[in-house]
């Protein structure tokens, strides 16, 4: 604890922002999983993250960004390090043109709802998908035949050494629910090039989306989304289900019943009660169909995968 509360009283000294120690993950991940940050922290703005880059670096201590944790799994054991939640630091959005501009805090959904206002149509299709710009970026998020990296212009982001650097599209190599974006960069802003369109066509458009997912997704129960990659020309749900595993159950993570590629916390899961639902499924499908299921989902404080 004291090596703890000495990170803490260093960091207050360099960052303006809200600083938590031992903070729960539970709070800050779509699961509702996830044992305590040593660190947690809200950084103000661009310069301060920068600031508490530059102390990562300087003291030698692990680093993660996070936002709304909705594509992450924490171990029970929690994370020895910062965790840097950037919602408050990148949150603005505008436009110019048929550009719109976006901090990396916002969330995806209202990224879509500023743009469909302004009659900028191209993101409708991502509606839904819950998180924000940053890990959609990351993770180049997909759906209905878009990917978020159809439409980038470019990204701002603050480097290993807590620097500015501004990539172009055509430097970012991206494909599927994959980009070379490092995991030690902190994305901060990104650029859209989107088309002129009919709000209103564009609001029926997403409705339709949106009750799409409402009726093929267990969003009644807390989940990270899609928990496997999509395999070469097959989908994860299929082989799962096929594999006979909708409705697998360890302690409170099970596969559920309305899409086999989502695990769900029935009530009180433990990412290890995850982990091993995820391994179950990864070896059954194995067994039957000898595709090795890859996680979508981001681990973070396990030894295994």
């Amino acid at each position: 604890m004291h090596e703890k509360a000495h990170m803490f009283q260093s960091l207050k000294k360099v960052s303006r922002g809200t600083i938590c120690i031992d903070e729960p993950m539970s709070k800050h991940t779509s699961y509702q999983i996830g044992g305590p940050a040593d660190i947690f922290i809200w950084p103000e703005d661009q310069e301060d993250t920068a600031a508490v880059i530059n102390f990562c670096n300087r003291e030698g201590i692990p680093r993660f960004v996070i936002g709304n944790g909705t594509n992450l799994l924490v171990s029970d054991r929690g994370y020895r390090g910062v965790m840097i939640n950037v919602t408050k630091a990148f949150s603005k959005v505008s436009c110019k043109g048929n550009v719109v501009t976006t901090g990396t805090g916002v969330t995806l959904n209202h990224l879509i709802e500023y743009s469909t206002e302004m009659g900028l149509s191209g993101l409708e299709g991502l509606i839904g998908i819950p998180g924000q710009v940053g890990g959609a970026l990351m993770l180049n998020a997909g759906a209905f035949g878009l990917e978020i990296m159809d439409r980038v212009i470019a990204v701002r982001f603050l480097n290993s050494d807590g620097l500015v650097e501004i990539r172009k599209r055509n430097e970012i190599d991206a494909g599927y629910r994959r980009t070379n974006l490092m995991k030690t960069d902190i994305l901060i802003e990104a650029q859209f090039m989107l088309d002129e369109g009919n709000p209103k066509v564009m609001q029926t458009y997403e409705e339709n989306i949106l009750k799409q997912r409402r009726e093929k997704q267990p969003l009644s129960l807390p989940s990270a989304g899609s928990v496997f990659k999509r395999p070469p020309n097959d989908y994860a749900g299929r082989l799962i289900e096929e594999a006979g595993c909708k409705g697998l159950r360890i302690g409170d993570a099970m596969v559920s019943r309305k899409h086999a590629n989502f695990i769900v916390n029935c009530h009180l899961a433990t990412s290890s009660d995850v982990l091993r639902v995820i391994e179950e499924v990864q070896e059954r499908v194995y067994q039957q169909f000898q595709v090795t299921l890859e996680p979508e989902i981001h681990l973070l404080g396990f030894d295994t995968i």
